[in-house]
């Protein structure tokens, strides 16, 4: 209703705008009045959208996987639409890092469920407008699960929690994944410092 309501009046007061700007006596003041106008109509009847569930902060979603980009982002389907999630806590090696990404996407592949659905414990927003949020499939935290598998490492800046940091140390340890021998890939932040996009 309020919509209609807007329509209307805004194209009333456009009309008077264009009349008045084809006579020849128009008076700069009728001009920018009734501009004004129609920019306070618009204001006060404009509904602010309401914040999406998939960037409110502590949002519980289910949802379910559509893609995979690489070993710490994917795409989700969720009730409030299509979702792109950053896992939290967790960085690991870019496509670009042979065969270091292309192993860390694998694996997070076969974490998610191919049908069923996961859990997403929204817990920010980054820079790129992609939802941070941690990953359940079942029980099973899917990021802390890449780093334990040494997919991926735990995104110090970002994360303290001293499972995170155990399992990474266990990881490292057992030389599992990308600790299995010294290089980039065992820093991706550094990696992706060097090699700007």
């Amino acid at each position: 209703m309020k919509q209609e309501l807007l329509k209307l009046l805004q194209s009333l007061l456009r009309g008077e705008l264009n009349r008045n700007r084809r006579r020849k006596n128009r008076s700069p003041w009728m001009i920018g009045g009734l501009a004004v106008a129609v920019a306070a109509v618009s204001y006060f009847l404009h509904e602010p959208k309401a914040p999406s569930s998939a960037t409110t902060k502590g949002a519980e979603l289910v949802c379910t996987v559509k893609s995979v980009y690489d070993g710490d982002t994917l795409t989700a389907s969720c009730p409030s639409g299509e979702v792109k999630v950053r896992m939290f806590g967790i960085d690991a090696p870019e496509m670009k890092q042979e065969p270091w990404g292309g192993r860390s996407r694998e694996a997070l592949r076969g974490l998610l469920p191919r049908f069923g659905s996961i859990n997403l414990r929204v817990m920010d927003q980054d820079r790129y407008g992609r939802t941070v949020a941690q990953v359940f499939a079942g029980e099973r935290d899917v990021g802390l699960e890449m780093v334990r598998q040494g997919r991926a490492v735990v995104y110090e800046q970002y994360n303290d929690s001293p499972v995170y940091w155990q399992v990474q140390t266990e990881a490292k340890r057992d030389r599992r994944g990308i600790w299995e021998k010294p290089g980039s890939q065992q820093d991706p932040a550094a990696w992706r410092r060097l090699n700007p996009r």
